[in-house]
């Protein structure tokens, strides 16, 4: 697991990193989680444009050229699933950053007890949905998937395939009913249209017409559940 901190102030990031530092070193093990710093915007996203992964994002919020706002919609272009805490010293940008899906956000300078309850909440979190998981059926076997990365589901014909990342598809000789059964009590999914079931965290953005997905593939929203699709998009943006 990776943790990129960015702020441009010198003094502001080792402060910050240092803090990262002692709750790491209290609550995993040594090498368990890498910490990446970043002196701007600039440096961090062409890390990211390079196809650098991180788990989690601090960023500041006012930064030259980039700030921390605009700097996380790039992020969200290609990742709805990083969790990312914005750092500040103005909370004028608090509504701002939930059009970003914020975990969190915190008013500088940065208390220790506050950062570390954050901190606590964001890998409580990630380790909860990196332990979901459904059991798939094939024709051969039975396959553990794991929810979070579950992109979509499609129907075709008597047979269910899930998609998941890393272009990896398993196919089940399933119906999409029982697919709901075990899929739609959690709220991170939705059925835009009757062949399709999707992973909130994995679209990138929504239209009348339908959604793509953050792999671009285009899903159309049947016209009667449109306004309810919309909804659970907006509450899980708010909620990232």
């Amino acid at each position: 697991m990776k943790i990129a901190i960015c702020d441009d102030n010198k003094q502001e990031l080792l402060h910050i990193s240092g803090l990262v530092d002692d709750y790491l070193s209290c609550c995993f093990a040594e090498g368990e989680i890498a910490v990446h710093r970043f002196e701007n915007s600039t440096q961090l996203l062409a890390q990211i444009e390079r196809g650098k992964h991180f788990d989690v994002f601090l960023l500041d919020v006012i930064m030259p050229n980039l700030n921390g706002i605009k700097l996380a919609a790039e992020i969200r272009r290609n990742d709805q699933v990083a969790k990312i805490i914005f750092l500040t010293s103005t909370p004028e940008f608090a509504v701002a950053s939930y059009s970003v899906g914020a975990f969190n956000y915190l008013l500088k300078p940065i208390q220790k007890v506050k950062l570390f309850s954050v901190l606590e909440k964001t890998f409580n979190a990630i380790y909860s949905g990196l332990n979901q998981y459904i059991v798939v059926k094939t024709q051969t076997s039975l396959s553990k998937v794991f929810l979070h990365e579950l992109i979509y589901v499609e129907v075709m014909g008597r047979t269910v395939s899930f998609h998941l990342k890393g272009g990896v598809t398993i196919e089940s000789p399933s119906t999409m009913s029982q697919v709901e059964a075990v899929l739609l009590i959690h709220k991170f999914f939705i059925k835009p249209h009757r062949s399709y079931i999707i992973n909130l965290d994995y679209i990138k953005n929504l239209s009348s017409d339908g959604l793509t997905t953050t792999s671009d593939l285009f899903i159309p929203i049947s016209r009667n559940v449109f306004k309810q699709v919309k909804q659970a998009y907006i509450n899980h943006s708010f909620q990232a």
